[in-house]
């Protein structure tokens, strides 16, 4: 098999499990899918009330834990406010004040909103990883100093903290294309994740998971979550404060992710039906990609960087992928009869883009249910082209990325599903 994981500083052990990972798409094997729980005598009333939550609680059982409840206290408190994008948009910054149990966590959001909007309008939201003011080209989105976490592996870039300082303004302003956003007439926000739960193995202490576990439950076994469920509660909050803004239909909220915030956003709209369209981008493993189709990342690889993800069970089935009692078709399922929308890269071998559009298809009869059709075809598109229904799929030619073309093509599926 060709080596394309290999790095050169990996020691010979972690080269082994990254040799043991495919990328021939002609030693894929056939494998038949855990099914849906569904058959032609299934109403959509009865997935709802009976075959979503069982569907929902495998994922927390298996994969990623439940999400915490809300805390006893949450605040919003306004902080700044001001014009952005030469007049384009209006800027909110907001500390949404989380607390619980005589323990206070703060979640600094931005939003952005078209300042010639005529009535209430959707807005997206996601996470980001580089913090607020890298997101934007604003130069008065504020930034928020912070401690900066040392990677576990000093020669690995897996594991280091890779937030921007106060000179990375706007370096990621292109996975964000915020102006562009706000001219088709959408609101936009974001919260850093490190906020919620910082992205490393020893995270626990700086997270909100602090507010619902002691130290002694998170650092055994007994552990029942993990870290993409707090960064769903995040998203909850931010949602939360969302809905008691007067200008923003709380009715037309879009949570979307990248990457490993892709696989967050997935579990969000599993998790809160308030989401009208879940959005997921090249999430691959624990995301959209299918675990039974042996390509790209793998269990054992997720696990090696990021044990902090998911359950600790999740451990059980390195190296038998295929033995895993559900897969993500099942996740993509609890979010019908609402509105999915999966973008892949075509050269984004790690995340399986053909896996991530299996994924869509086998989900497609939990639409069925509503009168849908899902994705609507089962042929996998070339690049370019939008296709899907209920659940949109849209194959970029590139790498893994969010980009400006991600965001026109994104926001054409929204402008026909819901404005």
């Amino acid at each position: 098999m060709e080596k394309r994981f290999a790095h050169e500083n990996f020691p010979p052990e972690i080269q082994e499990q990254a040799d043991r990972m495919n990328t021939d798409e002609s030693k894929v094997p056939f494998v038949e899918l855990p099914p849906l729980p569904i058959d032609s005598h299934t109403t959509g009333s009865e997935f709802q009330t009976r075959i979503r939550p069982r569907l929902v609680a495998a994922f927390e059982k298996y994969m990623y834990g439940p999400v915490p409840p809300r805390c006893e206290e949450v605040i919003f408190k306004q902080t700044e406010e001001g014009s952005a994008y030469n007049g384009l948009g209006i800027r909110r910054e907001v500390d949404i004040i989380c607390r619980h149990k005589g323990m206070e966590r703060v979640l600094h959001l931005v939003l952005f909103l078209p300042a010639e909007a005529k009535g209430q309008v959707p807005v997206f939201f996601g996470l980001n990883f580089k913090g607020n003011h890298a997101i934007s080209t604003d130069p008065d989105v504020k930034f928020h100093p912070f401690e900066r976490y040392a990677p576990v592996n000093p020669d690995s870039l897996r594991q280091a903290d890779n937030r921007c300082d106060e000179s990375g303004r706007g370096a990621t302003a292109s996975r964000w294309d915020i102006e562009n956003v706000l001219k088709r007439g959408y609101a936009t926000a974001s919260i850093c994740y490190f906020d919620i739960y910082p992205d490393i193995p020893a995270g626990f202490e700086k997270s909100i998971m602090r507010m619902f576990y002691t130290p002694e439950v998170w650092n055994s076994p007994q552990r029942d979550s993990g870290a993409i469920s707090a960064w769903v509660w995040g998203i909850q909050r931010a949602l939360d404060y969302l809905e008691t803004v007067p200008e923003i239909d709380s009715s037309r909220m879009m949570v979307h992710g990248h990457s490993r915030l892709g696989k967050t956003a997935l579990w969000a709209g599993a998790n809160d039906q308030r989401i009208a369209l879940t959005i997921s981008n090249c999430s691959g493993t624990c995301g959209a990609k299918l675990c039974h189709r042996f390509f790209g990342e793998s269990f054992e690889w997720i696990h090696l960087w990021n044990p902090h993800w998911v359950v600790p069970g999740f451990k059980e089935y390195l190296q038998r992928d295929t033995e895993f009692p559900i897969d993500q078709h099942m996740l993509m399922a609890t979010i019908a009869p609402r509105l999915l929308y999966v973008a892949s890269g075509s050269l984004d071998e790690y995340a399986d883009p053909r896996g991530e559009f299996e994924a869509a298809v086998a989900a497609s009869p939990a639409w069925r249910l509503s009168g849908g059709s899902g994705t609507g075809t089962t042929t996998f598109p070339p690049c370019g082209k939008l296709v899907g229904n209920e659940i949109g799929y849209y194959l970029r030619e590139g790498e893994h990325d969010f980009t400006p073309e991600n965001w026109r093509v994104l926001m054409d599926f929204a402008d026909e599903k819901i404005k």
